[in-house]
């Protein structure tokens, strides 16, 4: 399990073991003895991995920050492309099951909902690396794509979920604070998600799969909803209508289609408010 101690891998990491699930952990400082302390971006992180012994890779491990990916491409294209080539590469010699975690942002957001076989068009350098990541993953004897849109959970703490923790700070500021309300965002929990891999895992699933929250909303609408849950004033918040200026673009809209994971039996999410509550007593 790459990026263990992640947002995303932290959640995957405690169903693991609520499963008594046989797994090792990968990350530059992990936390349990049994873990590999290994930068996927180096020879050395990865001959540390190639050594262990395993029939699954979950790879969550990515560089997120749409912004920061656009301004040092370089590094953003080392970890979500060529760390995923070499993580490949002994999934292959390995004979190993490969699940690759990606993200709506493969779309441009003009065309949604996007379904499992919709082209891949997107419209920032994120988006562009996690697609060129899929095309290695799919070259895969045996493989899962699953991809995930925004992403907040508690797993690996409050400071680790830019998405809970920007709400609670604009909240908590004590000043006015612009919330932009023109981009569709579905939140998706990762506990959830985390129950989504060990679902296909499970089913022996292979190919391309969606898993999104169902809550079409926006960050404005999103921090409203946040507030109400938790018991906060949200008289703070001001409501923008176009997004700020940003390094990256964008995608307006990429919906996420997940009727064919909840066709295999999978159930939908809790909305974003009832999930909060029960996060944030």
């Amino acid at each position: 399990l790459t990026g263990s101690s992640g947002l995303l891998g932290s959640d995957i990491a405690i169903e693991a073991r609520r499963r008594a699930a046989g797994f090792i952990g990968v990350c530059r400082n992990p936390t349990h003895p049994e873990d590999i302390s290994a930068d996927i971006c180096t020879d050395d992180g990865i001959a540390k991995i190639a050594k262990a012994d395993f029939d699954c890779i979950i790879h969550t491990a990515a560089w997120r920050n749409p912004d920061e990916c656009e301004a040092d491409k370089a590094y953003c294209r080392r970890i979500n492309v060529e760390a995923t080539a070499a993580l490949a590469k002994i999934a292959r010699e390995k004979k190993a099951f490969f699940l690759y975690i990606s993200t709506d942002y493969v779309f441009s957001g003009e065309n949604p909902p996007y379904d499992e076989d919709s082209e891949p068009c997107p419209v920032n350098y994120y988006g562009e690396t996690k697609a060129e990541a899929e095309k290695i993953v799919r070259e895969l004897p045996a493989f899962a794509i699953l991809r995930v849109p925004l992403l907040y959970g508690l797993g690996a703490g409050l400071a680790k979920s830019a998405l809970l923790k920007s709400m609670m700070d604009a909240l908590k500021s004590g000043r006015s604070w612009k919330m932009e309300d023109s981009i569709v965002r579905f939140p998706t929990y990762t506990g959830d998600v985390a129950n989504a891999v060990f679902f296909l895992l499970e089913k022996k699933a292979s190919g391309i799969f969606h898993f999104s929250g169902q809550d079409k909303t926006s960050r404005y609408r999103m921090t409203l909803d946040f507030a109400e849950a938790v018991g906060l004033s949200a008289k703070n918040i001001v409501r923008l209508a176009e997004p700020p200026h940003s390094e990256a673009r964008r995608p307006r809209n990429s919906q996420l289609s997940m009727r064919k994971i909840l066709s295999l039996g999978f159930p939908p999410p809790l909305p974003f408010k009832e999930r909060i509550k029960l996060l944030i007593p």
